[in-house]
Protein backbone atom coordinates (compact mmCIF):
# COMPACT_ATOMS: atom_id res chain seq x y z
CA UNK A 1 0.00 0.00 0.00
CA UNK A 2 1.71 3.17 -0.85
CA UNK A 3 1.93 6.23 1.51
CA UNK A 4 -0.39 7.92 -0.44
CA UNK A 5 -3.13 5.49 0.59
CA UNK A 6 -3.18 5.88 4.34
CA UNK A 7 -5.90 6.46 6.03
CA UNK A 8 -6.57 10.51 7.24
CA UNK A 9 -8.34 12.05 10.07
CA UNK A 10 -9.88 15.41 8.92
CA UNK A 11 -10.52 18.56 11.93
CA UNK A 12 -13.92 20.38 11.70
CA UNK A 13 -15.04 23.18 14.07
CA UNK A 14 -17.92 25.71 13.43
CA UNK A 15 -19.94 25.17 10.35
CA UNK A 16 -20.88 28.63 9.71
CA UNK A 17 -19.67 30.92 7.46
CA UNK A 18 -17.04 33.72 8.09
CA UNK A 19 -13.19 33.59 7.64
CA UNK A 20 -12.01 32.54 10.95
CA UNK A 21 -9.71 29.04 10.71
CA UNK A 22 -12.36 27.59 13.29
CA UNK A 23 -14.90 27.99 10.44
CA UNK A 24 -16.18 26.00 7.37
CA UNK A 25 -19.38 27.06 5.55
CA UNK A 26 -22.27 24.42 5.70
CA UNK A 27 -22.47 24.66 1.67
CA UNK A 28 -18.93 23.95 1.78
CA UNK A 29 -18.97 21.32 4.30
CA UNK A 30 -21.96 19.66 2.22
CA UNK A 31 -19.93 19.74 -1.03
CA UNK A 32 -16.87 18.43 0.78
CA UNK A 33 -19.40 15.32 1.99
CA UNK A 34 -20.70 14.48 -1.54
CA UNK A 35 -17.22 14.10 -2.43
CA UNK A 36 -16.04 11.89 0.01
CA UNK A 37 -19.50 9.59 -0.34
CA UNK A 38 -18.70 9.24 -4.08
CA UNK A 39 -14.91 8.67 -3.38
CA UNK A 40 -13.45 6.95 -0.34
CA UNK A 41 -14.62 5.00 2.85
CA UNK A 42 -15.56 6.87 5.96
CA UNK A 43 -15.01 5.28 8.69
CA UNK A 44 -15.52 5.39 12.70
CA UNK A 45 -12.21 6.69 14.55
CA UNK A 46 -12.00 3.61 16.23
CA UNK A 47 -12.01 1.47 13.51
CA UNK A 48 -8.32 3.19 12.93
CA UNK A 49 -6.93 2.99 16.29
CA UNK A 50 -8.23 -0.42 16.38
CA UNK A 51 -5.72 -1.13 13.13
CA UNK A 52 -2.38 0.58 14.61
CA UNK A 53 -3.02 -1.20 18.47
CA UNK A 54 -3.86 -4.31 16.65
CA UNK A 55 -0.96 -4.34 14.27
CA UNK A 56 -3.53 -4.93 11.66
CA UNK A 57 -2.95 -2.87 8.37
CA UNK A 58 -4.61 0.34 8.01
CA UNK A 59 -7.63 0.29 6.08
CA UNK A 60 -7.09 2.24 2.51
CA UNK A 61 -8.59 5.63 1.14
CA UNK A 62 -10.46 6.05 4.62
CA UNK A 63 -11.31 9.11 6.10
CA UNK A 64 -12.48 9.65 10.20
CA UNK A 65 -14.71 12.82 10.65
CA UNK A 66 -14.06 14.54 14.05
CA UNK A 67 -15.45 18.12 15.05
CA UNK A 68 -13.39 19.49 17.89
CA UNK A 69 -15.27 21.83 20.78
CA UNK A 70 -19.33 20.91 20.26
CA UNK A 71 -19.92 23.99 18.15
CA UNK A 72 -23.90 23.69 18.12
CA UNK A 73 -24.08 24.17 14.61
CA UNK A 74 -23.44 21.19 14.28
CA UNK A 75 -26.72 19.84 15.16
CA UNK A 76 -28.45 22.14 13.04
CA UNK A 77 -25.85 21.80 9.47
CA UNK A 78 -23.87 19.10 10.19
CA UNK A 79 -26.03 15.95 11.38
CA UNK A 80 -28.50 16.30 8.81
CA UNK A 81 -25.83 15.86 5.89
CA UNK A 82 -24.09 13.22 8.41
CA UNK A 83 -27.53 11.74 8.70
CA UNK A 84 -28.27 11.19 5.03
CA UNK A 85 -24.66 9.88 4.19
CA UNK A 86 -24.42 7.69 7.06
CA UNK A 87 -21.41 8.76 8.19
CA UNK A 88 -19.75 8.05 11.51
CA UNK A 89 -18.35 11.21 13.29
CA UNK A 90 -16.70 11.59 16.56
CA UNK A 91 -17.51 14.76 18.71
CA UNK A 92 -14.88 16.30 21.01
CA UNK A 93 -16.50 18.40 24.08
CA UNK A 94 -15.13 20.55 26.19
CA UNK A 95 -17.27 19.36 28.94
CA UNK A 96 -17.71 22.78 31.32
CA UNK A 97 -18.53 24.47 28.39
CA UNK A 98 -21.64 22.87 27.41
CA UNK A 99 -24.18 24.95 26.25
CA UNK A 100 -22.57 27.85 26.79
CA UNK A 101 -20.06 29.61 24.10
CA UNK A 102 -15.94 28.86 23.38
CA UNK A 103 -14.44 31.63 25.50
CA UNK A 104 -12.97 29.91 27.80
CA UNK A 105 -10.12 31.45 29.72
CA UNK A 106 -7.20 30.07 27.16
CA UNK A 107 -9.29 31.31 24.07
CA UNK A 108 -7.14 33.27 21.61
CA UNK A 109 -8.85 36.78 21.60
CA UNK A 110 -9.44 37.37 18.10
CA UNK A 111 -11.89 34.31 17.93
CA UNK A 112 -15.78 35.07 17.86
CA UNK A 113 -17.71 33.88 20.89
CA UNK A 114 -19.96 30.95 19.30
CA UNK A 115 -22.08 29.30 20.90
CA UNK A 116 -21.97 25.20 21.62
CA UNK A 117 -24.04 22.33 21.90
CA UNK A 118 -26.05 22.10 25.15
CA UNK A 119 -26.39 18.42 26.99
CA UNK A 120 -30.14 17.84 25.69
CA UNK A 121 -28.40 17.93 22.06
CA UNK A 122 -25.27 15.82 22.94
CA UNK A 123 -27.74 13.42 24.95
CA UNK A 124 -30.46 13.75 21.34
CA UNK A 125 -26.87 13.36 18.99
CA UNK A 126 -25.62 9.78 21.59
CA UNK A 127 -28.68 8.05 20.60
CA UNK A 128 -28.64 8.50 16.83
CA UNK A 129 -25.37 7.04 17.08
CA UNK A 130 -23.10 9.98 17.10
CA UNK A 131 -19.20 8.96 19.01
CA UNK A 132 -18.35 11.94 21.60
CA UNK A 133 -15.32 12.13 22.90
CA UNK A 134 -13.38 14.26 25.45
CA UNK A 135 -11.43 17.58 25.17
CA UNK A 136 -10.59 18.21 29.01
CA UNK A 137 -13.00 20.37 31.03
CA UNK A 138 -12.17 23.51 30.40
CA UNK A 139 -10.23 23.50 27.06
CA UNK A 140 -7.33 23.61 29.26
CA UNK A 141 -3.83 23.76 27.73
CA UNK A 142 -3.03 20.17 30.23
CA UNK A 143 0.82 20.84 29.57
CA UNK A 144 0.83 24.07 31.88
CA UNK A 145 -1.08 22.44 34.35
CA UNK A 146 0.00 20.71 37.48
CA UNK A 147 -0.18 17.07 36.75
CA UNK A 148 -2.55 16.12 39.14
CA UNK A 149 -5.22 19.22 37.45
CA UNK A 150 -4.05 17.51 34.04
CA UNK A 151 -5.91 14.38 35.23
CA UNK A 152 -8.87 16.01 36.49
CA UNK A 153 -9.54 17.67 33.29
CA UNK A 154 -9.01 14.72 31.61
CA UNK A 155 -10.52 11.64 33.74
CA UNK A 156 -13.77 14.65 34.70
CA UNK A 157 -14.26 14.89 31.30
CA UNK A 158 -14.75 11.34 30.35
CA UNK A 159 -16.83 10.49 33.32
CA UNK A 160 -19.54 13.53 32.81
CA UNK A 161 -19.56 12.46 29.03
CA UNK A 162 -20.24 8.59 29.86
CA UNK A 163 -22.89 10.18 32.57
CA UNK A 164 -24.39 12.16 30.33
CA UNK A 165 -24.78 9.70 27.24
CA UNK A 166 -24.80 6.61 28.55
CA UNK A 167 -21.88 5.42 26.25
CA UNK A 168 -18.64 4.76 27.07
CA UNK A 169 -16.32 7.27 26.03
CA UNK A 170 -13.19 5.96 24.45
CA UNK A 171 -10.95 8.86 22.90
CA UNK A 172 -9.63 11.95 24.07
CA UNK A 173 -8.28 14.85 22.07
CA UNK A 174 -5.42 17.61 23.34
CA UNK A 175 -6.75 21.22 24.12
CA UNK A 176 -4.79 22.89 21.15
CA UNK A 177 -2.80 19.88 20.66
CA UNK A 178 -0.61 20.46 23.70
CA UNK A 179 0.38 16.91 25.20
CA UNK A 180 3.74 15.76 27.24
CA UNK A 181 4.79 12.31 28.54
CA UNK A 182 3.13 12.43 31.62
CA UNK A 183 -0.14 13.86 29.99
CA UNK A 184 -0.43 10.77 27.44
CA UNK A 185 0.04 8.66 30.65
CA UNK A 186 -2.78 9.89 32.03
CA UNK A 187 -4.92 9.62 28.49
CA UNK A 188 -3.58 6.08 28.13
CA UNK A 189 -4.88 4.99 30.99
CA UNK A 190 -8.34 6.29 30.73
CA UNK A 191 -8.59 6.32 26.78
CA UNK A 192 -8.73 3.67 23.53
CA UNK A 193 -7.13 6.65 22.02
CA UNK A 194 -6.49 10.15 21.38
CA UNK A 195 -5.89 13.18 18.61
CA UNK A 196 -3.11 15.72 18.30
CA UNK A 197 -3.08 18.42 15.98
CA UNK A 198 -0.38 17.28 13.76
CA UNK A 199 -0.80 17.53 10.21
CA UNK A 200 -0.46 14.18 8.19
CA UNK A 201 -2.10 11.45 7.56
CA UNK A 202 -2.00 8.08 9.76
CA UNK A 203 0.83 5.64 9.10
CA UNK A 204 1.30 2.40 10.33
CA UNK A 205 4.02 3.78 12.82
CA UNK A 206 1.51 6.26 14.45
CA UNK A 207 0.89 6.92 18.05
CA UNK A 208 -2.42 5.80 18.79
CA UNK A 209 -2.59 8.64 21.76
CA UNK A 210 -1.25 11.24 19.74
CA UNK A 211 -3.12 10.65 16.09
CA UNK A 212 -1.91 13.01 13.63
CA UNK A 213 -5.29 14.94 11.77
CA UNK A 214 -5.29 17.14 8.68
CA UNK A 215 -7.23 20.32 9.68
CA UNK A 216 -10.52 21.31 7.27
CA UNK A 217 -9.54 24.97 7.36
CA UNK A 218 -6.50 23.99 5.14
CA UNK A 219 -8.53 22.27 2.62
CA UNK A 220 -11.27 24.53 1.50
CA UNK A 221 -9.93 24.95 -2.18
CA UNK A 222 -12.01 22.09 -3.64
CA UNK A 223 -9.60 21.42 -5.79
CA UNK A 224 -6.98 20.76 -3.10
CA UNK A 225 -9.82 18.44 -0.69
CA UNK A 226 -10.28 16.27 -4.12
CA UNK A 227 -6.26 15.83 -4.12
CA UNK A 228 -6.48 13.39 -1.16
CA UNK A 229 -4.82 10.38 -0.70
CA UNK A 230 -2.24 11.90 -3.50
CA UNK A 231 1.25 12.72 -3.48
CA UNK A 232 0.71 16.63 -3.74
CA UNK A 233 -1.88 16.41 -0.46
CA UNK A 234 0.97 14.49 1.64
CA UNK A 235 3.53 17.52 0.10
CA UNK A 236 0.81 19.53 1.04
CA UNK A 237 0.51 18.62 4.83
CA UNK A 238 3.85 18.66 4.98
CA UNK A 239 4.13 22.17 4.16
CA UNK A 240 1.57 22.98 6.70
CA UNK A 241 3.50 20.92 9.19
CA UNK A 242 6.95 22.86 8.16
CA UNK A 243 4.96 26.45 8.25
CA UNK A 244 3.43 25.72 12.33
CA UNK A 245 6.89 24.62 13.31
CA UNK A 246 8.32 27.87 12.24
CA UNK A 247 5.75 29.91 13.75
CA UNK A 248 6.05 27.58 17.12
CA UNK A 249 2.66 26.86 16.94
CA UNK A 250 1.24 23.54 18.57
CA UNK A 251 1.38 20.64 16.44
CA UNK A 252 1.47 17.89 18.80
CA UNK A 253 4.72 16.34 18.16
CA UNK A 254 6.66 15.28 21.41
CA UNK A 255 8.88 12.71 22.33
CA UNK A 256 6.94 9.08 22.06
CA UNK A 257 7.21 6.52 25.42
Amino acid sequence: MGAAQFPVILTYHSLSDGDSPLQISPSLFTEQMEWLHANVRVAPLGEVVSALTDRKPLPERTVVLTFDDGFSDFYSSAAPVLRRLKFPATIFIPTGYCGRTNQWPTQARWVKPQSLLDWQQVADLAKEGFDFGAHSINHATLTDLPIEESEREIAGSKAELEERTARPVEFFAYPRGRWNPAVRAIVLRLYCGACSTAAGPVEPDADPFALPRADAHYLRKPALFRLLFTAPFLGYLATRRLIRRVRRQPEGFYARV
